[in-house]
């Protein structure tokens, strides 16, 4: 099969883990013997790339096949849909249905807007996958959330699995005699509530004066789990997320997890051993982390998020692939 991959959301070497699941996915799709063309979109840069991209997409599909062309993102799936030779399927990753907060109770304008092209792409697309049950019900028309299949974003175990604790420390630069929780983003994107993060450990360095907490942003994908094995547990404080790939990621590492409600994440977790769900407050975050500081013991959520390996995500991407090109 020949699939051109339309995105906004790619690795560069300035930001090395921006898209990584997209490119993650698109090699799992490569590796058991698809064609795929990667069409990327700087849309960050300036907006009207997104115009420039739609006459880039039709010149290149008048003068090449494809079976399908499948879109990663709202605004990319508005490109993919402005060309009617191939069925488009579209992916939808998370605000770009879900909106983002803009702090005070509503929703940031820009992500309004974001969300009104998302409902006319699912209108458009011969195929949706959204990434879990939530976003499913956000699209509007019952006609098109019955073209919306649930496929939550694979896991390399690989690459992310589980190492040796003190050679992941001094690969990381990171003391022997610490405790450390990984924050797993900047400290200024505001809905993922690095505050909130920040109350929590102050609160949890009272029992425990030798933990830190490390911020996990713009390091390489190999990078990402030699983190996770270096620490000690995990923090999610988000108000906002579709499906973390992030919390996945660590299960694949057996690293303990305490999280807020956000996205699928509760629901990633289970019943993971020495994986907790808090509330969205400081006293609780803390006193779930002080339950993973005092045991000291890996969670097995490895096991837990087997069937998400990316291989396996693949092939249920392919079958979307096949059922699209049966209507279409």
């Amino acid at each position: 099969m020949k699939i051109c991959m339309v995105t906004n959301m790619y690795p560069t070497p300035d930001q090395p883990a921006y898209g990584a699941f997209v490119k993650s996915q698109i090699d799992s799709i490569i590796s058991i013997g698809h064609d795929v063309k990667v069409f990327q979109i700087d849309g960050r840069r300036n907006r009207l790339n997104y115009i420039l991209a739609i006459l880039r997409l039709r010149r290149l599909v008048r003068t090449t096949n494809y079976d399908l062309v499948h879109a990663h993102y709202g605004l990319s799936g508005i490109v993919a849909c402005m060309q009617k030779r191939f069925p488009v399927l579209v992916s939808f990753c998370g605000d770009d249905l879900l909106g983002t907060p803009d702090g005070k109770g509503g929703l940031t304008y820009a992500s309004r807007a974001i969300m009104r092209a998302g409902q006319w792409v699912s209108k458009s697309a011969n195929g949706i996958v959204v990434k879990t049950r939530q976003m499913k019900y956000f699209i509007r028309s019952p006609r098109d959330q019955k073209k919306a299949v649930v496929i939550p974003n694979g896991v390399d175990l690989e690459l992310f699995k589980p190492i040796s604790k003190g050679e992941a420390q001094k690969a990381c630069g990171l003391r022997s005699d610490r405790r450390y929780v990984l924050f797993p983003s900047t400290s200024y994107e505001r809905r993922k509530r690095f505050d909130l993060a920040e109350k929590a450990l102050d609160l949890l360095k009272v029992k425990h004066p030798e933990v830190e907490l490390v911020l996990l942003y713009h390091k390489p994908q190999g990078m990402v789990p030699v983190f996770m094995n270096a620490c000690d547990a995990m923090v999610m404080t988000s108000d906002w997320e579709g499906s973390p790939n992030v919390v996945k990621e660590a299960m694949a590492c057996n690293l303990p997890i305490v999280s807020v409600d956000a996205g699928d994440a509760w629901e990633v977790i289970g019943n993971a051993a020495h994986c907790y769900r808090a509330y969205r407050n400081p006293d609780d975050i803390a006193d779930k982390l002080n339950c993973v500081l005092v045991t000291g013991e890996r969670s097995n959520g490895r096991e837990h998020i087997a069937h998400l390996e990316i291989g396996n995500v693949a092939k249920r991407v392919l079958a979307v692939y096949e059922a699209v090109l049966k209507v279409s």
